[in-house]
């Protein structure tokens, strides 16, 4: 069975997960993602797994199996080894031969500078892009504030954080800087971690979706000051919840 999905103005095809991966999967406690016809399955495999880290599905410390995985998926474990590799350059994963794979534990140190490189980063983008913006992106980052505050109504703080990850990938298309997002992507796992389990706590959600369409009509404006100044605060504002997620959820943080 398949099914057409729209993203980004794409239409891309799909094909359903077979009721076996489904049922491997949810013994693990994983989210199965649909999987595109484009991608290989090593790159399915890595694509699912790095989601349920950044989602704390698989939460920090956990061991993670590949024959369990390999099962899953009816495959051998060459593709679980590869898509292991790359999680584990991300350092969100840690292999130790002989003893296991596990989920590695957030560092702040790590989540800091993946933090420093996304806020002066991101403040080029936001002041390109209050100087010039091509419409049709403009009304992507409108639709996707819509959906955004369907989801606060919702109280899917998942779908949130995708959809806000979309929202700043859309501005640095729109500003033709694509592969510094991918760059950025690559370090953020644990700033992503943080952020995610900033968003399943006590958090405004509206005050953060508040920020989102502030820094939309500043770019709409071309207010860049204005614009500056939200992007400095709403990436920094991380920062004030760190000491009470680590307080919170003290195993999944690095010592």
């Amino acid at each position: 069975m398949c099914r057409i999905y729209r993203n980004m103005n794409i239409n891309i095809l799909v094909y359903k997960n077979t009721s076996m991966q489904n049922r491997g999967c949810e013994a693990m406690g994983l989210e199965l993602l649909e999987n595109n016809t484009y991608e290989s399955k090593k790159d399915y495999i890595y694509r699912m797994i790095r989601k349920n880290i950044i989602d704390i599905n698989l939460k920090p410390g956990e061991v993670i199996s590949e024959n369990d995985i390999a099962n899953a998926f009816e495959t051998s474990r060459t593709p679980i080894r590869e898509a292991f590799t790359r999680l584990a350059n991300e350092e969100l994963i840690e292999i130790y031969p002989q003893k296991g794979t596990f989920v590695s534990l957030i560092d702040i140190k790590r989540a800091q500078e993946a933090k420093f490189m996304r806020v002066n980063l991101e403040k080029e983008i936001v002041r390109q892009a209050c100087r010039e913006f091509p419409d049709d992106i403009l009304f992507q980052l409108e639709a996707n504030i819509n959906q955004q505050e369907f989801c606060v109504m919702k109280e899917n703080y998942i779908t949130i954080f995708d959809l806000d990850n979309e929202m700043h990938e859309l501005i640095y298309r729109g500003c033709k800087m694509d592969r510094i997002w991918s760059a950025i992507r690559f370090i953020s796992g644990d700033y992503d971690r943080i952020r995610t389990l900033r968003l399943s706590s006590d958090t405004d959600w509206n005050a953060i979706i508040d920020d989102h369409k502030q820094l939309i009509k500043s770019i709409k404006d071309k207010d860049e000051e204005r614009g500056l100044k939200i992007i400095s605060d709403h990436l920094t504002m991380i920062d004030r919840d760190v000491i009470l997620l680590k307080e919170k959820y003290p195993e999944y943080f690095k010592q």
